[in-house]
């Protein structure tokens, strides 16, 4: 086992050798991490398997999709085998709500690249062009995912504190319970605090005030006809958006694999602001911004 308790199927004899190549022959389809106690095992796997192992030794990897075989070895002393072709190692964590959080972030980071590129295209301003009638297909892709990234992060985090998570879509309900918990943890303060739980209070404040008896966890089937969301495409606020989703990419990361360690989770954030002013008007601003750093508010403002 290695530090991320990851499993390895240990190949420690002839026999066991055998047995690899004949399932990698004949079946069935699998993909795993091996460990070979002699080098020797790994070499004569690729001789009867009839790949050149000067050739291997290049670039440590070997890809047939005929086959389909894909024999990669790792710099952390094992050996990727895979009779599917090429496809994913594994899930990016053992936490399935960091998991939800992290495949979401990559739709809606991959939408906001799209609606960037397409705002800075100048036929988009011509309503016959394709770019134009892009626009009303990316307004409610980008609306509904980011609802659901904001859901899905703030249950990663309260995940990764070890709270239970409310069974809820509703963003206002998740929203004050991380707040309640960052301060509770004493996480606040913190560039946590101020790079992404302030960030999103805008969108969560304007969600509770959609008219219709609005339930977000319907919000993909469009099901509210009081609804009159609209999505402004101005690339400055669509690339502030994707900063934004990507500290809080960085931070799901680090909190899963490093704890409190994080440097997001640093508290000191205002005190530190309060050191750097060099006059009694910078200070009386720093204190306007960011003075709701140490109020334990579930307002966060």
């Amino acid at each position: 086992m290695n530090d991320h308790n990851e499993k390895y199927t240990i190949i420690s004899n002839q026999a066991e050798l055998d047995f690899l190549f004949e399932q990698i022959s004949k079946g069935p389809q699998f993909a795993g991490e091996f460990k070979f106690t002699e080098r020797s095992y790994f070499i004569k796997l690729l001789a009867i398997l009839d790949i050149d192992f000067d050739k291997f030794e290049v670039n440590y990897y070997y890809f047939d999709n005929n086959r389909p075989l894909h024999i990669s070895e790792s710099e952390f002393d094992y050996v990727w085998i895979s009779t599917y072709g090429l496809i994913a190692k594994d899930k990016a964590t053992s936490n399935k709500l960091v998991n939800a959080c992290l495949n979401q972030y990559i739709v809606i980071s991959l939408l906001l690249d799209k609606a960037i590129e397409i705002s800075e295209n100048e036929n988009v301003y011509k309503v016959d062009s394709y770019s134009f009638g892009q626009l009303s297909e990316l307004s409610p892709a980008l609306f509904h995912n980011y609802l659901f990234y904001v859901e899905v992060f703030c249950k990663a985090y309260l995940s990764l504190n070890g709270v239970d998570v409310s069974f809820t879509h509703k963003l206002s309900v998740l929203y004050k319970q991380m707040i309640e918990t960052m301060f509770l943890k004493n996480q606040n303060d913190s560039l946590f605090h101020v790079q992404i739980v302030d960030k999103f209070a805008s969108i969560v404040d304007y969600v509770t005030t959609i008219p219709g008896n609005f339930k977000e966890q319907f919000v993909k089937y469009d099901d509210n006809e009081e609804d009159t969301t609209v999505i402004i495409f101005q690339s400055e606020n669509l690339k502030i958006i994707k900063m934004t989703i990507d500290y809080c990419q960085d931070f799901v990361r680090e909190f899963f694999y490093l704890g409190e360690k994080t440097p997001y989770l640093k508290s000191g954030f205002y005190q530190r602001a309060l050191d750097k002013v060099k006059s009694d008007e910078q200070r009386a601003n720093v204190i306007e911004k960011f003075g709701y750093l140490i109020l334990n508010s579930s307002k966060n403002r």
